[in-house]
Formats: structure tokens, C-alpha cells, sequence
């Protein structure tokens, strides 16, 4: 009888451990349940901000103006892949001098380019057309030249919302001989250059 009782308790035993290393396997293995891992849990946050953070804009056909004067211009299509309408605050690069958003407005004498001070809103799948002639990026006060084919990087500065800070996303451009109507920039500071034969109200 003590031999008998003795198995069953053996036995009894056993059953019950491999019962619990079977559920600490499967709950380990649940991809939904939480970790209590505080590396894991940071390892997951990071992620999160990575995927956030990710670019969800593209320039098609980029390009800027070849220029040996201290002013280009920026065109091609930004298109907004996401679900959320991106406001495009500013632009920035490594050439030196400053960047602007400009749009195209009626003036007295025509149609007529200036400063787009708030920026241009890409819609949730969408996208923001910059040409000759109409809305681009002005390059202002190069302090070198850009030479055909050369490679521009450009950093979009985008309103980060919700979150703290803008949201920034480099695109690259090349640089393109451009021969259009000779601009006739008005306020003095602006300079002659050619791309679209439109006037800057400056």
C-alpha cells in the first residue's frame, strides 16, 4: 500500500510540474500578452518611434535649378503617403543662405510670387505640386554655386502636432540646367532668376 501511494504521488507530482512548465511556454510564446521586461518594454517603445517618425513623404521628379548666382529654385511633386495631412512649415539646407516657401498670387501687374509664411498643408494622400511658374522652394543667399547634376540634400521641416517639436525628412535633389522667362523680382532684394517668368512680390 506505502509502494503504491508513493507512485501515485510521484506521478501526481510530475503531472503537475509538466501542467506548469506548459503554461509558462504558452503564455511566454502569447504574442499578446504584456512583458514585464523592462529592456523588452523599451525595445517595443523605441519601435513605436521609429515607425512614428518614419518618412511618409516623397518628392517625384525633385530637382533644383544649376545656378552660379547666390539664388535657385526647388520643384517636383511631394506626395503624402499617410493618413494624417502633413503642414510643411519650412525647408532647410547645406548650402548656406536661407530657404523659403513661396506660392504664386495675383498681383497688379499679373500673377506674382512671395513668401508662403504658413506654409503649404499636403493632404492625407495627396500631394503638393512645385514648378516653374508656380508654388516651389526658393534657395536665397548661396554662398556657392550648384553645378548640373550635383546632389542637394533638403530637409523638410513638418508640424510635429500632437508631438513635441517639428517633424524633419531629408529628401535629395539634382541639380538640372533650366533656361525659362527671366523673372523680374519686385521689393529689390530678390534678385533676377529664371523660373517661370513670374514676378516676386518682395
Amino acid at each position: 500500500m506505502r509502494t503504491r501511494t508513493y507512485t501515485r504521488a510521484v506521478v501526481a507530482a510530475a503531472t503537475a510540474l509538466t501542467l506548469a512548465l506548459s503554461t509558462a511556454a504558452c503564455a511566454s510564446d502569447d504574442p499578446d500578452r504584456p512583458s514585464d521586461d523592462p529592456a523588452q518594454t523599451s525595445v517595443a517603445s523605441d519601435q513605436t518611434a521609429s515607425a512614428e517618425g518614419a518618412g511618409v513623404v516623397t518628392l517625384d521628379d525633385g530637382w533644383v535649378k544649376a545656378t552660379d548666382t547666390d539664388m535657385s529654385g526647388v520643384f517636383g511633386t511631394l506626395r503624402n503617403t499617410g493618413d494624417d495631412d502633413l503642414h510643411l512649415t519650412g525647408v532647410s539646407s547645406r548650402l548656406g543662405g536661407r530657404t523659403e516657401l513661396h506660392e504664386t498670387v495675383p498681383g497688379g501687374s499679373g500673377m506674382m510670387m512671395q513668401e508662403k509664411e504658413d506654409g503649404f498643408v499636403i493632404p492625407a494622400g495627396g500631394e503638393l505640386v512645385l514648378e516653374p511658374g508656380g508654388n516651389h522652394i526658393m534657395l536665397m543667399d548661396l554662398d556657392q554655386p550648384i553645378t548640373t547634376g550635383q546632389q542637394i540634400t533638403l530637409t523638410l521641416r513638418f508640424d510635429g502636432g500632437d508631438q513635441e517639436g517639428d517633424v524633419e525628412q531629408d529628401v535629395t535633389v539634382s541639380a538640372r540646367d533650366f533656361r525659362g522667362g527671366e523673372e523680374e523680382y519686385v521689393g529689390g532684394d530678390h534678385g533676377g532668376m529664371d523660373h517661370g517668368g513670374m514676378n516676386h512680390d518682395g
